[in-house]
């Protein structure tokens, strides 16, 4: 006839157990669960192997209840990570269709480039000595551009004309120019469905350098969106 069980041990297992099993379920907590788990099998097991010859059924059921507990444990982290891929997939793709993609056509002065429901229209481009009060820098000129922007969207648009930039022989200066007073320049504000703009974009340049008109909107990532010839 078998001894009676020693308890202790089955006890702790089942505790360790039923709390691993309870937290199983919550996503990020359950990987505490998976610790309580991983303890009440390695006291369930110690807990059999101590009552070998003897009664086991606390042991058996600490035992079981680890093992269930971090088989959930698994399966739910599957799960959940699963359907976090899958929410981010969806995520990533709707932001990725509502961007508009970088048009890889060059316009030159006079085209009107359509751009994610806005057009824009260099109208003209001046080289520009400055004035009594504002000279570019040495060998350089400032470059006025005349720009148009027209709002043929649905809904109101920002502009700014640090979404610009005057590209120099393929760079593009990280300052603003403040140009000469005589000059209109462009301010910054918002367009209406159906309403536009014409002000002036100024940068400096030598004169023999090779000039595009750069748009790279709002946050600066959109990949120099499209570019326009200004000689």
């Amino acid at each position: 006839m078998k001894q009676d069980e020693r308890k202790v041990l089955g006890i702790l297992a089942i505790v360790f157990g039923g709390i691993a099993l309870a937290l199983s379920w919550v996503p990020i907590i359950n990987n505490v669960a998976f610790f309580f788990g991983i303890i009440a099998l390695i006291l369930g097991l110690i807990a059999l192997l101590i009552n070998r010859k003897n009664k086991k059924i606390l042991s058996i059921i600490g035992t079981v209840l680890a093992v269930a507990s971090i088989g959930i444990v698994l399966i739910t982290q599957s799960a959940y990570s699963h359907a976090w891929n899958k929410a981010t997939e969806t995520v990533t793709k709707e932001t990725k269709d509502s961007t508009p993609k970088k048009d890889t056509k060059t316009y030159n002065v006079g085209d009107t480039v359509t751009y994610d429901g806005v057009e824009y229209k260099v109208n003209k481009v001046d080289m520009n000595d400055g004035d009594e009060y504002q000279k570019p820098s040495d060998g350089q000129k400032y470059v006025v551009v005349n720009l148009t922007i027209t709002n043929k969207s649905k809904s109101k648009i920002d502009y700014n004309p640090t979404y610009f930039a005057i590209d120099e022989n393929g760079k593009q200066p990280d300052s603003t120019i403040v140009g000469p007073s005589s000059v209109d320049k462009m301010n910054s504000g918002s367009l209406e469905s159906g309403a536009s703009i014409t002000g002036n974009l100024i940068g400096e340049a030598k004169p023999d350098s090779k000039l595009q008109l750069v748009y790279n909107g709002l946050t600066k990532d959109t990949d120099d969106a499209f570019k326009i010839n200004l000689n």
